[in-house]
């Protein structure tokens, strides 16, 4: 009885470091009209709203905030973005405290959002978000 529990030991653990030691996975078979990863173009961004997804998806703290509306009153999270040389520039902002009569507090990042994707943060401002 020992034994067996002594080889059921041995072959369980010599099955777990064969698996995490990477040693025979399957990988799937790739589909040979499919241009080796280093030879597909990167993304190329091309429009400011393009830009500004990419912003956003980029950091969870950004997540559902939409387009600045000069007409909405209580906006207080909000993006916008344009066109730049060789890029765009995003700006987001986290606003809170009574947004209603314009928000008291605000935080705000700037983004340069190059075509092929490539974020640089260009500037950070404005009072610690809370509970950060």
């Amino acid at each position: 009885m020992k034994t067996s529990r002594s080889l059921l030991a041995i072959v369980v653990l010599s099955f777990g470091l064969s698996a995490c030691s990477g040693g025979t996975v399957p990988t799937p078979p790739s589909n040979p009209s499919d241009p080796p990863p280093s030879t597909r173009p990167a993304p190329t961004i091309g429009s400011p709203e393009e830009a500004a997804a990419l912003v956003i998806a980029a950091d969870p703290r950004f997540a559902g905030i939409t387009r600045k509306d000069p007409n909405l009153i209580g906006q207080g999270s909000w993006w916008q973005a344009e066109a730049r040389d060789g890029g765009y520039r995003v700006q987001v902002q986290i606003g809170w405290g009574d947004c209603p009569a314009g928000c008291i507090n605000r935080h705000d990042w700037i983004f340069d959002v190059a075509v092929d994707g490539t974020l640089t943060l260009v500037e950070e401002s404005g009072e610690p978000l809370p509970g950060a």
